[in-house]
């Protein structure tokens, strides 16, 4: 789901869309349906532009469209609902990439897609705290000095 009331994808969101991409690997992506929401937030031309925007832009979900994905609108009513509802109704069951590889491949979990995107964003987070601890330690230093 995805508020089209929001201006931009946060951080926190594309880092969601990320590891929800290393659970269940592009094989599956046929299977996967974006739908939008709050779409009485906003205009129809300010909705049909955002949409236009996620659809199509590289770094949001061009990518899993051009693989399959869908793109559904819910319009707050229990047609758009059914709407929903009903694009999974035909469709069948799927392996996510973190069942094969857990099951199948007999991976650990840190070595999955999915573990492995998990320790990068763990190390990343360590090394923008050890940036932060340092500012603040030249802060203080600098603050001492004067």
């Amino acid at each position: 789901m995805h508020r089209i009331s929001d201006i931009r994808m946060s951080g926190i969101s594309r880092r969601n869309f990320i590891m929800f991409r290393s659970l269940c690997g592009d094989t599956t992506l046929t299977n996967v349906l974006i739908v939008t929401n709050m779409w009485g937030d906003v205009s129809d031309q300010v909705g049909a532009t955002r949409e236009q925007q996620l659809a199509t832009d590289p770094i949001l979900f061009k990518p899993i469209l051009d693989m399959g994905a869908k793109m559904m609108r819910h319009t707050n009513n229990r047609e758009s609902a059914h709407a929903i509802l009903s694009y999974f109704i035909d469709k069948g069951q799927t392996v996510l990439q973190i069942q094969d590889e857990l099951v199948v491949q007999g991976k650990a979990v840190g070595q999955t897609a999915a573990g492995l995107e998990l320790n990068r964003e763990i190390e990343e987070e360590k090394r923008r705290h050890q940036e932060e601890i340092e500012r603040q330690r030249r802060e203080a230093e600098a603050q001492a000095a004067a």
